[in-house]
């Protein structure tokens, strides 16, 4: 039983995550919380900060040129694969009773987000967790123009990718010691994307209440 809740629990500690699996799981990871609606718990904004710190280190030996590419095409096939499921199954979706990994409120949100920033949801969307894993699945829902959202998926996903990572890989050149606080700066990027969720949580619950 240890050894199962230690495994669940490695799934969202991006230290784990890097070193047990890598790129490559890395790279899963990015894929699932941007393409699959039971990834929205996954700690994507933190590994992508932290994958920028460790980059050329042994733990992530690779260029940081590859890093930001392979990240890129991850977060861009996963919001084109949810975008396809919400096209498909969003109706079914619908109609199926709330779990932990799927609720309506979530796919409320996500829409109401794109109704106040329209095209450009998809870009800023990126950068708030639920919402970057919800808001492809609602635009495939509602028939969103494909083209157009093909374009600010990609647009999207460089942005949130090379600032992310690249904020973390020159963090390390400037200030090498911060290698050695790493929970703390986990800690404090998962505090600071919250607030943009928690601000939604409370604009839709005060539009219900009013």
């Amino acid at each position: 039983m240890y050894e199962f809740i230690h495994s669940i629990l490695g799934l969202v500690s991006p230290e784990l995550i890097i070193n047990k699996g890598g790129l490559i799981l890395l790279l899963a990871i990015i894929f699932t919380e941007n393409g699959l609606f039971f990834g929205f718990f996954l700690p994507g904004d933190s590994l992508l900060f932290l994958a920028g710190m460790l980059c050329g280190l042994p733990i992530l030996d690779v260029s940081i040129l590859l890093l930001i590419t392979c990240i890129v095409l991850a977060a861009f096939l996963g919001y084109l694969l949810s975008y396809v499921v919400g096209l498909k199954l969003g109706n079914w979706l619908l109609s199926r009773p709330d779990s932990f990994f799927f609720k309506a409120r979530y796919l409320n949100m996500a829409a109401s987000y794109f109704e106040k920033r329209h095209q450009g949801a998809i870009i800023i969307g990126r950068f708030i967790p639920v919402i970057r894993t919800f808001l492809p699945l609602c635009l495939g829902l509602i028939k969103s123009d494909f083209k157009i959202f093909m374009i600010y998926n990609l647009l999207g996903s460089l942005i949130w990718t090379s600032s992310l990572v690249l904020a973390g890989y020159f963090l390390k050149l400037i200030f090498p010691d911060l290698i050695h606080y790493l929970e703390w700066i986990i800690a404090l990027i998962v505090v600071v994307t919250a607030i943009p969720l928690v601000r939604q949580f409370y604009k839709i619950k005060k539009s219900q209440a009013s």
